[in-house]
C-alpha cells in the first residue's frame, strides 16, 4: 500500500508582502523612515494576517479522511428510498478493522492537487460512507407509481447512488483480491475508491461529465446512434470490453484489469472501461492522471490541459 504523502505546512499569505510594503511606503513618507513609529502596529497586524492565513490552511482538507465519514444508519420508508433499496444493499454496522482498512485508502487520497476536488466534496458532496453487502439498481414500479430496487448481480467493490445519496463499500471490496496497478505501481483498490470519490465531485457540480467542455477535450460526440470518441473505433473498443467482462466472469479479474490498462493505454486513455460512457471517462481520466506519473505519456495535452482547469490546478 503506499505511503502517506506528508502534509506540507501551509504558505504564508500572499497579502503579507503588500502590507508590509504599504506600511514601508507610509513610514517613509510621512517620517523619511528614521522613527519606527509603525513598527509595533505593524507587527501586530502581520501577527493577525498570518494568524488567519495558517487557520485557513488548516480548515481546508488535507485527505479525503478529512472529508469523509462513517456512517452505520439509513432509514427506508414507504415512499424513497423505498425499503426494497435496504433489502436489496443489506446496510450493516462497521467493524473497527474495516474502518481501519478504508481510512488508509483515504488518506492516500492526499495530493495537493486534489484541494479544490476535496473543498467540492466537503461542502457540496455526498461524505458519508456506508457499509453494505451488495448493489442494487432500480426500476420503476408502475402500478404502485414508484421507483423500486432489487439486488445487482455485479460484484462491485464500492458503488455511488446519487439518487439515494449513498456511498456503498460492498463484501467484495473486502473479500476481493488486491493486486497492483502495472503502471500507476498503486493498489489498484487505491484506485477504485478515488474513482468514485470523482463520480461525488461529478455530481456535486452538477454532472460536469456532460459539459461541452469535457466532450470536446476527449473527442466526445453523438454520431446519431451511439456516443462515440472521435478516433477510436467504436465497435473494436465495444468488443474489446466485451472480452475483459468476459475475463472477470472467468475469474481472472488480475488479467482482465491488465489488458483493460494495456488495451486503454494503446487507444490513448486510462483503460478501455474509461471509453464506455462520457461518466466513467470523467472519473477514470482524472483518478490516472492523479494515481499514475506515467499519465502524461499516454493522455492527449488537451486531456490534460482540461483535467488541470476542472481541478483548478
Amino acid at each position: 500500500m503506499p505511503k502517506i504523502q506528508a502534509i506540507q505546512a501551509p504558505m504564508a499569505s500572499p497579502l503579507l508582502p503588500s502590507i508590509l510594503e504599504s506600511f514601508e511606503m507610509v513610514q517613509s513618507s510621512y517620517i523619511g523612515g528614521r522613527m519606527p513609529l509603525f513598527r509595533p502596529f505593524l507587527s501586530l497586524v502581520l501577527g493577525l494576517v498570518t494568524c488567519l492565513s495558517v487557520a485557513q490552511a488548516q480548515a481546508r482538507p488535507q485527505s479525503a479522511l478529512d472529508v469523509m465519514t462513517f456512517e452505520d444508519q439509513f432509514t427506508c420508508n414507504d415512499k424513497f428510498p423505498h425499503h426494497s433499496f435496504c433489502e436489496a444493499v443489506d446496510f450493516k454496522p462497521w467493524t473497527e478493522t474495516e474502518k481501519r482498512i478504508v481510512g488508509e485508502y483515504l488518506a492516500n487520497i492526499n495530493d495537493p492537487r486534489l484541494s479544490y476536488l476535496l473543498e467540492v466534496i466537503k461542502t457540496k458532496g455526498i461524505t458519508k460512507i456506508h457499509r453494505v453487502g451488495y448493489g442494487a439498481n432500480w426500476f420503476n414500479n408502475i402500478s404502485k407509481r414508484r421507483a423500486e430496487f432489487y439486488r445487482s448481480p455485479d460484484k462491485a467493490l464500492l458503488w455511488v447512488n446519487p439518487v439515494t445519496n449513498v456511498i456503498g463499500f460492498s463484501d467484495s471490496f473486502f473479500t476481493g483480491t488486491s493486486f497492483m496497478d502495472p503502471h500507476a505501481k498503486v493498489d489498484r483498490k487505491q484506485i477504485n475508491v478515488f474513482h468514485e470519490l470523482v463520480h461525488v465531485f461529478d455530481v456535486a457540480l452538477g454532472h460536469i461529465s456532460t459539459s461541452q467542455e469535457f466532450y470536446d477535450s476527449v473527442g466526445w460526440h453523438w454520431d446519431g446512434k451511439n456516443h462515440v470518441i472521435s478516433g477510436v473505433d467504436y465497435h473494436q473498443s465495444q468488443l474489446d470490453f466485451k472480452n475483459i467482462l468476459a475475463l472477470v466472469g472467468n475469474k481472472q479479474s488480475a488479467l482482465a484489469y491488465a489488458q483493460d490498462r494495456e488495451l486503454g493505454i494503446h487507444y490513448g486513455f486510462p483503460t478501455v472501461y474509461s471509453m464506455t460512457n462520457t461518466h466513467e471517462s470523467f472519473a477514470e481520466i482524472i483518478s490516472y492522471y492523479i494515481f499514475d506519473p506515467t499519465s502524461k505519456d499516454y493522455l492527449s495535452p488537451k486531456i490534460q490541459a482540461y483535467v488541470k482547469t476542472i481541478l483548478q490546478e
